[in-house]
């Protein structure tokens, strides 16, 4: 992935994370997908 498009990524997501457990979800959800790929990459 482009370092731009990550930056990008990561603007959009930080509208949304407003507290502690928002980080947290995200970041549970984040690693998941990750793993995923990775798996099936």
């Amino acid at each position: 992935m482009q370092p731009e498009a990550i930056k990008s990524l990561a603007r959009e997501t930080a509208r949304g994370i407003k507290t502690e457990e928002d980080l947290y979800t995200f970041r549970q959800a984040l690693t998941r997908v990750s793993i995923e790929a990775a798996r099936t990459g």
